[in-house]
């Protein structure tokens, strides 16, 4: 008999033909297996327990980056096959398939980069069939060199001969490229605009190489062509480069990722816990934020690449480009995005030049074309209640986007598009069963901002051929996705719903952790962030929903608002979050105590305008918690104004964290954080805080001290409010959750007497709220329900 058997997933573009090939072969069966728009065919005879033998043995050592969701055997139109071979791809029908994501520098390639005798010998390009780029070079589906931006590379003889090879672990490598057929560096002077130089055999290669190493060495700005667009890069243990740097990008204090050439440089420089090495050299390779020692012995210049922190966010080698510079340079070097601040990554090699000509000294770039920018993907690590290092998701992007797997969550098959917020943009695609959630796109205040959002929209929906039956976006009247949103289902004639916020923070979390279907008890949503408009029209931020038990009576809007932080006024709009002091006047309005401390911060001028703005009548207002922590950080001298976003928080957790690895959790005091008596919503009396905060300020406390007490005081009213509503299961989310410290003592308090839901997948900022409007709409109990209004038709 003739049987079929289909694999769903991330099959694509991971050496998965190769490996069933392989399996046949060993097992001398006859058949075919293809590539085509579900995924992968296998069309095999033999009996029906072969058939289940093979597939079971195909589930259960598939290659490492496969990541199989769905499976079918049936019989097939009888067909007699002499042989076992991979044929060309069948594209009839639409794409179900999941897209792989980027994948690093494996070590088998690493090694052969690396190895003299080998002719792909300081190859920058060398890859195989489980590593080097696929999302990033895709230009249609199935996945096959004909689809990606690999095609104007046609194989020489000892390449096509690897690709047909059975044996050959570039067998069907659809990247397969060597210094005879493959892709040409460049190197550019920014000042002449000319090319110095040109690949054209593999010694040429060598030359270019030297002249990068050569321009860090003089202390030269170099923007190099990475996977997913131009990275900036210097010498890190240089003090005048990474200074101009800095001014030339108009970037004063923000962190910069540094990249190293090795592990054991860079566990001279900082703490590497086995959890850390892990993610470093996963196919991922995403940017991981490590401790710094207390003396780096690399000599990387602290003070200019991570200003007031103790943390580094270090990489190493992503692509076999970086691996040959660094392994010649052998020093670790910054590497930072391409671009001004806040401007998306520049990525295109017709507007590199003139982009990068006002912060670069030279560019190193080559002709294989980026279709799809992305940048790299940022990492924390905090410790759980069993002292293993969990991980937690800054940045989702390169080697992690864009698909979402989830095999346990139900998609139903109807394709519906949301479009997310405008802080940390991303937006969800659920298509055909599948979902495809974009990589991190940036903050759409921006123009090009916008239009990068629009192209990768295009791109997603093109590669899938989708056409989206419903859209949905935020609540807030004034972001750019809720105007993209409602335009676009205008000209698609298709519905355009409209979720809150922080009920898609929630949403998501518990869609992450297939909380929707746990009907057993009710979920408390502890959902803090920096702002998001609420249902009354103010700005939340410090929200307590609940989402009830299926024994008790659901609401409409699914969510309950059960508690909030006290509002307090939001002045002056934008200026408020990029100015910390302005949130510490705002917290402690009315309190005579703080005028001592806050009048410093302001001129004459503001000093007598900024404290009647509190008390204007219709003045707006937050329970923002992102902007208490502004507050906190303002009040203890941190930062009055900031350069980046979450700069003021980051110094708050990083200040605390001082404190805490003297003292531990061992002093388990907080302040009092008074919640009003039961109400709906009830509210959560902030005035206590600031009040003792400024007590232990005037009475000369450690200001580190105070800051673990903020921290801790938090979880406090977490653990009381659960306490009271009797809820054992918490999930949480929002941007404040980013923070290791915070969730580090979230364990240590409310483990094991409550159960803890985190983002697993998705960072917990905003980049989850597009998937959380999608689960939240999928799991909503009337379609005719008002998701403006809040009212059920």
């Amino acid at each position: 008999m003739t049987w079929k058997i289909s694999i769903k997933g991330q099959v694509q573009g991971v050496g998965f033909r190769p490996f069933v090939w392989r399996a046949a072969i060993d097992r001398n069966l006859k058949g075919r297996v293809a590539n085509g728009l579900e995924g992968v065919v296998i069309r095999m005879n033999g009996t029906e327990q072969e058939a289940l033998d093979f597939q079971q043995y195909i589930l259960e050592n598939a290659p490492v980056p496969a990541r199989i969701t769905a499976h079918s055997i049936t019989p097939d139109e009888e067909t007699f096959f002499d042989n076992f071979a991979i044929q060309d791809s069948l594209d009839a029908g639409l794409p179900l398939l999941h897209l792989t994501p980027d994948m690093a520098l494996c070590d088998a390639c690493r090694l052969e980069t690396n190895d003299p005798s080998s002719r792909r010998y300081r190859y920058a390009f060398t890859t195989c069939t489980l590593c080097g780029p696929r999302y990033s070079i895709l230009t249609g589906l199935p996945y096959d060199r004909p689809y990606t931006t690999m095609q104007m590379f046609p194989m020489c003889e000892d390449c096509r001969s690897e690709y047909e090879g059975p044996a050959n672990r570039r067998y069907y490598a659809q990247t397969n490229s060597c210094p005879n057929c493959g892709i040409r560096l460049r190197f550019y002077n920014c000042k002449t605009g000319t090319a110095e130089s040109v690949v054209e055999a593999h010694a040429d290669n060598d030359q270019i190489i030297r002249q990068v190493v050569a321009a860090w060495q003089k202390g030269r700005i170099v923007a190099v062509k990475g996977i997913g667009g131009y990275l900036l890069t210097c010498d890190a243990t240089n003090p005048e480069p990474v200074a101009t740097l800095r001014a030339r990008k108009h970037r004063p204090t923000k962190p910069f990722a540094v990249m190293y050439p090795d592990v054991a440089t860079l566990q001279a420089d900082a703490h590497v816990p086995d959890a850390a090495l892990s993610l470093l050299k996963s196919p991922a390779a995403p940017i991981v934020l490590l401790d710094i020692r207390s003396s780096p012995l690399s000599g990387f210049h602290h003070p200019g690449i991570a200003p007031g922190l103790n943390k580094i966010g270090a990489m190493l080698p992503n692509a076999p480009l970086f691996e040959v510079l660094l392994r010649d340079f052998g020093k670790p070097v910054v590497a930072t995005s391409g671009n001004i601040s806040n401007a998306p990554l520049i990525y295109e090699d017709e507007t590199a030049p003139a982009a990068l000509a006002g912060i670069a000294d030279d560019i190193l770039s080559h002709n294989r074309r980026i279709a799809m920018p992305q940048d790299d993907s940022v990492v924390s690590l905090w410790k759980t209640s069993t002292q293993t290092p969990a991980s937690v998701i800054l940045r989702r992007a390169r080697g992690l986007a864009p698909a979402f797997i989830q095999p346990s969550l139900q998609v139903p098959e109807a394709t519906v598009l949301a479009v997310g917020a405008d802080m940390k943009s991303t937006f969800t695609l659920a298509h055909l069963g599948n979902i495809n959630i974009s990589q991190y796109l940036g903050d759409l205040e921006d123009f090009e901002a916008q239009e990068r959002f629009d192209l990768v929209l295009q791109h997603l929906l093109g590669l899938f051929r989708a056409q989206p039956a419903t859209l949905i976006g935020d609540l807030h009247p004034g972001y750019f996705t809720t105007r993209l949103g409602k335009t676009l289902a205008d000209q698609w004639q298709i519905p355009f719903l409209q979720v809150q916020h922080h009920e898609a923070h929630f949403a998501a979390v518990l869609a992450e952790n297939d909380l929707f279907e746990a009907d057993d008890e009710p979920v408390l949503g502890v959902v803090w962030d920096g702002t998001g408009f609420g249902r009354d029209g103010q700005i939340w931020g410090g929200e307590f929903l609940i989402y009830p038990a299926a024994a008790q009576s659901r609401p409409a809007e699914i969510f309950n608002r059960c508690a909030h932080f006290n509002y307090y006024p939001l002045l002056l709009g934008d200026k408020m979050p990029r100015e910390p002091r302005i949130s510490a006047l705002s917290a402690c309005r009315g309190l005579a105590a703080a005028a001592g401390h806050l009048r410093p911060k302001f001129s004459a001028t503001e000093w007598d305008l900024y404290p009647k703005l509190t008390a204007q009548p219709g003045q707006m207002m937050t329970s923002s918690v992102g902007r208490m922590f502004d507050a906190v950080a303002s009040l203890l001298g941190l930062a009055d104004k900031v350069s980046y976003e979450g700069e003021a928080a980051l110094l708050l957790e990083d200040m605390a964290n001082t404190y805490c690895n003297r003292h531990g959790f061992s002093f388990m005091e907080s302040y009092p954080l008074e919640s009003a008596l039961p109400g709906v919503p009830s509210v959560i009396q902030t005035e206590n805080l600031f009040r003792h905060i400024i007590g232990d300020l005037d009475a000369g406390r450690e200001k580190a001290y105070i800051a673990a007490k903020f921290h801790f005081s938090l979880v406090e009213v977490i653990s009381r409010i659960a306490g009271r509503l009797k809820i054992k299961k918490i999930a949480f989310s929002g941007g404040v959750f980013q923070n290791a410290l915070l969730l580090n003592m979230i364990q240590h308090l409310l483990n094991p007497a409550y159960q803890l839901y985190f983002h697993r997948q998705l960072s917990p900022n905003d980049e989850n709220i597009s998937f959380g409007q999608w689960a939240y709409c999928r799991n909503k109990p009337s379609k005719s329900f008002d998701y403006v209004s809040g009212n059920s038709r």
